[in-house]
């Protein structure tokens, strides 16, 4: 599933590491990064990901790159190194032999604390049922179709006015990952386009930014931990989120190089098929009237009223 959806009245100078207060009318950190975006060369985004692995260090926290970035991905190298130097980071080669199976469940076999925490988190802003897990595999069934990641947000930009939007305080897992209390601003609709139905969301605090959509019998989400343009990136969360599962850059390749712009993230994909099923994948749940294909009107998840919820 692919969109088209165009936000109006973009400020392309927007600050990225804007935060959300308590006014709708203030923009969150989708709508800033999807005006960058598009600017970018959307043609090459799909073959320039990277993926990557923190150590915290005693001198200072290190970046390792796998040894053929380099070579095949100099645009990507010359924006890491940048970010690395602007912001407190050496870097090193990954020597590590890699197989195929999926980054977060390359290590230990346990999924890393902050996949806990986001699901929790899901639960905690409405997800039906206990936590949900991973899917296992770790990846995307072949059923389900990718929401590339730059097509994402700007979905998620779109729909941001006419989301249902929430402020819960973080469970302890997020906590304890993000090292961080301050509350989580939890936006979410339902967004009609090319004939089918995506449940969109995005969270917001100063330390925790991710966005995810609904696909088939899974949730994915990608958590953004930095990013920005190239002489100007900066870290979006506290260095331990970084150490606890490896990583993908993403690098968004601008007219010039000097208007790359770059992003850090960790995808999870959550599985969704144990009871109680979310309400869009129970039988005899019809669409909300008034929905029409190919016009990204969205609609509020629930009509409840904005409220502070406790962490579980």
């Amino acid at each position: 599933m692919t969109s088209t959806a165009e936000a109006e009245d973009t400020d392309h100078h927007a600050n990225t590491d804007q935060c959300v207060s308590g006014s709708r009318a203030n923009r969150t950190w989708v709508q800033p990064l999807a005006d960058v975006i598009r600017m970018s060369n959307g043609a090459q985004d799909s073959r320039l990901r990277t993926p990557l692995t923190c150590h915290n260090a005693t001198a200072a926290p290190v970046l390792y790159l796998p040894l053929e970035t380099a070579p095949m991905h100099a645009r990507s190298t010359r924006y890491i190194r940048t970010f690395a130097r602007e912001n407190g980071f050496k870097l090193g080669n990954d020597r590590r032999n890699r197989t195929v199976q999926p980054l977060s469940e390359q290590r230990d076999r346990k999924p890393p604390m902050i996949a806990l925490g986001l699901s929790l988190l899901l639960k905690q802003t409405g997800l039906p049922g206990a936590a949900r897990t991973l899917s296992k595999p770790h990846t995307l069934s072949p059923e389900s179709e990718p929401i590339p990641m730059g097509d994402l947000i700007r979905m998620a930009a779109y729909a941001t006015p006419r989301s249902k939007r929430v402020v819960v305080l973080p469970n302890r897992i997020l906590i304890n990952t993000l090292q961080d209390t301050q509350p989580i601003c939890a936006h979410a609709c339902k967004l009609q386009h090319g004939g089918q139905s995506t449940i969109l969301s995005h969270f917001d605090s100063p330390y925790f930014r991710a966005v995810g959509y609904s696909s088939k019998n899974q949730y994915v989400v990608h958590i953004c931990l930095a990013g920005g343009p190239r002489e100007h990136s900066s870290l979006w969360t506290r260095i331990p989120t970084l150490t606890n599962t490896d990583f993908n850059f993403q690098l968004f390749p601008g007219q010039k190089p000097k208007d790359d712009f770059g992003l850090f993230y960790i995808t999870f994909y959550l599985d969704l098929a144990a009871a109680p099923l979310p309400w869009w994948l129970q039988d005899g749940i019809s669409p909300a009237s008034g929905e029409s294909e190919d016009t990204h009107e969205s609609g509020v998840i629930q009509d409840q009223p904005e409220e502070h919820r406790k962490a579980s």
